[in-house]
């Protein structure tokens, strides 16, 4: 599986926060958000963003590494790519293989009964590497059901901080989340 690894730079005092990143995996599905920060040792490592879960109060984040090497590849390639920046450069793209296999993925849906607008929870799994949460089918207003993405709050505005790339994908994803 190819994936990049866009890698965007910020500048705040008094933070650990170093910039974000955002994974594309076979220019197919992007995970987004992803804070790079900085350790008091000096040590770079990510943080996923997260959610609060309304049962537990718990935040849990949105992605998570099923596979630590992967982990470990993934935020080395983010580090570099940070380090790398000069001056004026604010994000830099660096493209990588993992394994020797295209992509796939797992699916698991799970119904939520009670609810007039949301209808089933599901997460995706890539490369048994990668999983994301809080994927939706959602019955909207015209009664349409549809498949909607991870979202956070940014800037007063609810944006998709996973989502497919292309329609193709996105086709193939929302069809097999609904078949389930």
């Amino acid at each position: 599986m190819d994936y990049n690894i866009r890698v965007y730079k910020i500048e705040k005092e008094d933070s650990n926060l170093r910039g974000f990143v955002t994974i594309t995996f076979e220019n197919s599905f992007c995970a987004k958000n992803i804070a790079l920060k900085e350790s008091t040792k000096g040590n770079l490592y990510l943080e996923m963003p997260k959610y609060r879960d309304f049962e537990t109060e718990d935040y849990v984040p949105y992605f998570s590494f099923k596979y630590g090497e992967f982990r470990k590849a993934v935020t080395e390639l983010a580090a570099e790519a940070y380090r790398q920046m000069t001056g004026e450069e604010k994000m830099m793209d660096v493209e990588q293989s993992w394994g020797d296999e295209e992509m796939y993925y797992d699916l698991s849906v799970s119904p939520i009964r009670g609810n007039d607008t949301f209808k089933a929870e599901a997460a995706i799994k890539i490369q048994d590497a990668f999983a994301v949460q809080q994927i939706h089918v959602i019955q909207g207003w015209n009664g349409k059901t549809f498949v909607g993405m991870p979202q956070i709050s940014q800037k007063g505005e609810r944006v998709d901080i996973a989502h497919p790339v292309t329609g193709d994908f996105k086709h193939e994803l929302e069809s097999a989340v609904m078949e389930e």
